[in-house]
């Protein structure tokens, strides 16, 4: 983006500045970052934000982080950024091998290789980067630390929705997790209206961005207890969609062993995703290789299952043969 804010540095300066920080070039960092700061960060394992309003502490806040990593350690942009006016957004993916240290109840060896998620957005003014907003996966660093637990206590965090469902038929099971991916949408969202939802809506159409969509990634997490891949809400699209697909983790049923009618509705739950523009090719693919499908599906007319039946061995022989050709002689 070649825009750029009065005081000289642009927004795409300024992500890059940004960047630069959480890799250890600290000395940047009263450079581009707001004197008068304002920062919005998860509660769970984060400093009071109050403590962070400047560039100095700001790079002593990430050179704390850092310190627990080894030298290698690094960000990279995994998706933008984006900018919209004064903001910018992108996610980023962390890896590095964990050397000892924060946090403290971490029970893995160091040496530990761990990647983790987040998303960042930046606003600028006045050239600098005056506020951040990020969400990351934390819970799932902090998991692969072995160091997961109720903040302050320690006490090992119980995964909700495999309890609910414990007892629960495949229908029934799903309906809950269907309710509850809409329910997190809404509260997500803040928007009541989204809890009563159909769920075979795109979560696009529902109103969740990727930032909304990386917080529904990080609650299901928490609430199923399993590894779920950081493009979720996109690789599942809809609520039913999503439902199906953790019921099967959940429930442990292999994929070659689902219910065909699944695979069905999950075509029906894509359409609304595949209706929109840049998908005519693909509509195209999809409708002649369904269309294929249904004429091998398709049962034969009542009079030719009547002729067939009726028909003598020398009649099918003879039909095959001016259908095909007569047998070449063997031998």
């Amino acid at each position: 983006m070649s825009r750029t804010t009065s005081g000289g540095h642009s927004p795409q300066e300024l992500w890059n500045a940004w960047n630069r920080l959480w890799n250890g070039d600290y000395a940047i960092a009263d450079d581009y970052v707001s004197r008068t700061m304002r920062v919005n960060i998860p509660e769970f394992g984060m400093p009071d934000p109050a403590t962070l309003g400047d560039g100095p502490r700001i790079a002593a806040w990430i050179a704390a982080f850092r310190s627990s990593y080894d030298d290698d350690a690094a960000i990279t942009g995994e998706l933008g950024p984006f900018f919209v006016d004064d903001y910018a957004i992108g996610r980023w993916v962390f890896r590095g091998t964990w050397t000892g240290g924060r946090p403290a109840t971490a029970t893995v060896a160091p040496g530990t290789e761990v990647t983790f998620r987040g998303v960042d957005i930046l606003r600028f003014e006045d050239g600098r980067i005056a506020e951040y907003w990020l969400t990351d996966d934390q819970l799932d660093l902090y998991a692969q630390l072995g160091a997961v637990g109720d903040a302050g206590t320690g006490a090992p965090q119980q995964a909700a929705l495999p309890a609910r469902l414990a007892g629960l038929g495949p229908d029934a099971a799903r309906a809950v997790l269907v309710e509850r991916a809409l329910d997190l949408a809404a509260e997500l969202l803040e928007d009541e209206k989204v809890s009563a939802a159909a769920g075979t809506e795109a979560f696009l159409s529902l109103g969740l961005d990727s930032l909304t969509a990386v917080e529904l990634h990080d609650r299901l997490q928490t609430e199923t207890g399993l590894r779920l891949p950081a493009t979720m809400a996109f690789d599942f699209p809809t609520p039913r969609a999503l439902a199906g697909y953790l019921w099967t983790r959940l429930d442990g049923t292999p994929a070659d062993s689902a219910d065909p009618f699944d695979a069905l509705a999950r075509l029906e739950e894509l359409a609304p995703v595949l209706a929109g523009n840049g998908q005519e090719a693909l509509r195209d693919e999809m409708r002649d290789r369904l269309g294929s499908l249904a004429q091998r599906l398709a049962p034969p007319p009542a009079a030719a299952r009547e002729q067939i039946e009726e028909a003598t061995a020398a009649e099918l022989f003879a039909y095959l043969d001016s259908r095909l050709g007569p047998a070449e002689p063997s031998g």
